[in-house]
């Protein structure tokens, strides 16, 4: 399923929303309310098996915490349904009005502050950060200027096309460094490979480490490396690359 579809293009383009993109939001909505219901069934029974089934050893306090948090949780789930889920999806679908933004794409991803330390996707489009689905990450352009379509309030991406490319110092300085960089560079401590689909590897010190790099809209270069993201000024002049970090100027040579 294409996340960009074509199709729909000419009403984005007048930033109204086609009815299977309506109705597939909507969708979306009936699917997270029905998961929240299934939940707070699951906690409901929970806290009534802590409250009425737990031995007689178990601490009376740790029953009445364990039964207050979980009804707690199914509570909130409940008024979540109650008062519509997600709103401001809800206000997005109802007022149905898309707005637009134009500008050098670039691609982020972050490592989540969880267990799984689960990857959160981000598209940059000239000043405007929109976390994605992996899947409309993968599908979307790692360069050139595009114009990404969005509903206002919740920030969903909902369409995206390629447009020329402005006469402007940073989408050339975005498209120059993105072609100048691919390759291998090294130094006498590290040595690191950019490729065009925007992976990288890096050896500093004999400890190799890999990830993916892209450039903002701006002309920064960022570079996702064993679950550490770092933002560079990086600049190429013929055979050298420099990239500047906050307390020195590391320079590479590229590899023949």
């Amino acid at each position: 399923m294409n996340p960009f579809p074509p199709e729909a293009l000419e009403s984005n383009r007048r930033r109204e929303l086609t009815v299977t993109q309506r109705e597939g939001f909507a969708r979306l909505l009936r699917l997270r309310n029905r998961r929240a219901t299934i939940m707070a069934a699951v906690l409901s029974a929970g806290a009534i098996g802590a409250g009425f089934l737990a031995p007689p050893s178990f601490a009376p306090v740790w029953r009445i915490a364990i039964v207050g948090v979980a009804l707690g949780i199914a509570v909130s789930l409940i008024l979540r349904i109650i008062t519509g889920g997600d709103r401001a999806l809800s206000r997005d679908l109802r007022r149905g009005r898309l707005e637009a933004v134009t500008g050098p794409i670039s691609k982020e991803q972050e490592s989540a502050m969880d267990v799984d330390s689960t990857s959160v996707y981000f598209l940059r489009v000239g000043n405007e950060r929109f976390t994605v689905a992996p899947m409309i990450s993968e599908a979307a352009p790692r360069t050139g200027q595009v114009r990404l379509y969005y509903l206002p309030e919740s920030r969903r991406v909902v369409n995206l096309e390629k447009v020329a490319d402005a006469a402007n110092p940073m989408a050339i300085a975005q498209r120059s460094l993105q072609e100048a960089i691919v390759g291998s560079w090294r130094n006498n401590f590290a040595n690191a490979t950019f490729t065009s689909d925007g992976r990288v590897t890096a050896t500093v010190m004999g400890h190799r480490s890999a990830g993916q790099w892209s450039v903002d809209g701006e002309g920064r270069l960022h570079a996702q490396i064993a679950d550490r993201a770092e933002v560079a000024e990086a600049s190429v002049r013929g055979d050298e690359l420099r990239i500047k970090l906050t307390d020195r100027v590391v320079t590479l040579i590229r590899e023949a």
